[in-house]
């Protein structure tokens, strides 16, 4: 008697005219009377859409239909668990999330509601004008926690979740990205400071390298520094000095030639003394009176002839 009237009770979470329109349907009448919790998962795996009444004559659709019929049955809690908890069949899941919200406990409907908000997977609805529409697993699941009425279904009241946490019945929510947040913070650090650890690193090398680039640069400085000495010095030494540094086959050659030139008279001098030796020879030998006529020649400017 008290189950019966537990099952009545609960029907009533959805409308009398909702419930009247889900039993002139077809798909109630041939699916869905006279069947167990166990085959009901079975017509849910084959759902293809979520909605509530659609089209001109007022339709149920089949997803509102199980919904009625899972009212009626009451399945246990783990059962429905399972159903929330089904990741291979997305229409089902919504099934039981659209029961628990139904059903459940404030605390239970967030609790289990709450992590199918990072489920993103896409759905199709069935509007009103009977038309299909794209929406997603966490869109659906948002609307079941803030609206107050979805799929054509007066969903019951649940008190804010600021409400629940600040009397303890609630922790306070741990988004899904908050560890992924926490992932990024822990590699930037360890970025952050493996590049400091590579600057002061760095920073070190330069300062071993300083002094001994200061000492090259000074023992360069002083090369330099030695060879303009070296320099300046040979260009104001004197001659003499220069001379000595020469080999001493060099001085001899030059002193020979010194030597040469002061015992030879001149070229010129030479060949002009051979020339009068010849002519005073070749005028002895000429007869005289072929003298004479080479004479008067001269004067006429013909030349001599050869006695």
């Amino acid at each position: 008697m008290v189950r019966a009237f537990a099952r009545a009770t609960t029907q009533n979470l959805m409308e009398r005219i909702t419930r009247d329109k889900v039993y002139a349907m077809t798909y109630w009448k041939e699916k869905c009377f006279g069947v167990s919790a166990e085959a009901l998962v079975d017509l849910a795996v084959d759902l293809r859409a979520v909605g509530g009444i659609y089209g001109g004559n007022n339709r149920a659709t089949e997803f509102l239909c199980l919904t009625l019929k899972l009212l009626q049955i009451q399945p246990e809690k783990e059962i429905i668990l399972e159903f929330i908890k089904n990741e291979d069949h997305k229409y089902v899941r919504l099934l039981g999330a659209f029961y628990m919200r139904l059903v459940g406990k404030p605390t239970d409907v967030y609790q289990y509601l709450e992590p199918l908000l990072n489920d993103y997977r896409k759905v199709r609805y069935r509007s009103k004008d009977g038309k299909y529409a794209l929406t997603h697993v966490d869109e659906f699941v948002h609307n079941l926690l803030t609206k107050d009425m979805f799929c054509d279904v007066a969903l019951p009241r649940v008190p804010h979740r600021q409400a629940l946490e600040a009397a303890g019945a609630l922790e306070p929510r741990v988004s899904a990205l908050e560890e992924d947040i926490v992932d990024l913070e822990e590699q930037l650090e360890q970025a952050v400071e493996e590049a400091m650890g590579r600057e002061m690193k760095m920073d070190v090398d330069e300062d071993e390298e300083k002094p001994t680039s200061a000492d090259g640069e000074g023992a360069a400085a002083t090369g330099k520094r030695r060879r303009e000495e070296g320099e300046l010095d040979e260009a104001s030494a004197p001659s003499h000095k220069m001379s000595a540094r020469e080999p001493t086959h060099r001085r001899d050659q030059r002193r020979e030639r010194r030597r040469s030139r002061s015992r030879s008279p001149p070229a010129k001098k030479e060949k002009k003394e051979k020339k009068e030796k010849k002519e005073k020879k070749e005028s002895a030998d000429v007869d005289p009176e072929i003298a004479e006529a080479n004479a008067i020649r001269a004067k006429l400017g013909l030349k001599p002839l050869r006695g």
